[in-house]
């Protein structure tokens, strides 16, 4: 077996659990916001309850996309193999630093004399 196959069969299954973990967490929290706005107590309590069931759901959904790019982008850093010519992996780039110095100086104040101070 190709050892890149591996690791794509390897990346996806676990991006395939991921997938069932939020998905379960969000119907999860979908049918306890809809329980709560049918059913619950007009109480304090149920209005924080749902405030943080919907912030876990944003949270979750922000966390995937999020997590979604960040892997594709290693990922696809990673299969590319010599990227660059830096051997594959995480390409890194070398600048050099430099002073940019005006080709002649200016003589004289930097800003005129305000009037009437001669």
């Amino acid at each position: 077996m190709n050892p890149r196959s591996a690791a794509r069969n390897a990346f996806r299954s676990s991006w395939t659990m991921r997938r069932r973990i939020i998905i379960i967490v969000l119907v999860w929290c979908g049918a306890m916001v809809t329980y709560l706005a049918i059913l619950g107590r007009p109480i304090q309590l149920s209005e924080t309850a749902v405030n943080g069931l919907l912030l876990l759901m944003a949270s979750v959904i922000g966390s995937y996309v999020f997590g979604a790019v960040w892997d594709d982008k290693g990922g696809l850093t990673n299969i590319g193999g010599n990227m660059g010519g830096m051997g594959g992996g995480m390409s890194t780039e070398i600048y050099q630093a430099r002073t940019v110095v005006p080709p002649e100086m200016p003589t004289g104040p930097a800003m005129p004399e305000p009037p009437g101070e001669k």
